[in-house]
């Protein structure tokens, strides 16, 4: 991939945009935790809701990368998944919005 350069402005919207994904990603987490968790009828329920957790753990750790050389395929994954939208990452260079509209449609097919 490219290696793109990032400016100040960018970064700052960059960080902006991350921080975000990731904050409306764990507000889902915890909004189905605590779905899951109000329904448990039987112990093995505890242990489902352990297996979430640490499924969720290791799917966030995955995808949430912060080097500036993965930050262009990270927003195309959270803007395909619908963490943030590509209006979030205006003022990012229209190459940068270009690659991750590109990598958030091809994964989205």
């Amino acid at each position: 991939m490219k290696d793109f350069k990032w400016n100040q402005r960018e970064k700052l919207i960059a960080r902006a945009s991350y921080d975000k994904a990731f904050k409306n990603e764990c507000n889902h987490i915890i909004s189905t935790l605590s779905e899951k968790v109000s329904n448990i009828t039987e112990p093995k329920g505890i242990w489902e809701i352990a297996d979430y957790l640490n499924d969720k753990r290791k799917e966030i750790f995955q995808k949430y990368d912060y080097r500036y050389s993965a930050l262009i395929r990270v927003f195309g994954v959270l803007v395909c998944e619908g963490w943030i939208q590509i209006k979030d990452l205006v003022g990012l260079e229209e190459a940068k919005l270009l690659r991750i509209q590109d990598i958030a449609t091809y994964l989205n097919e």
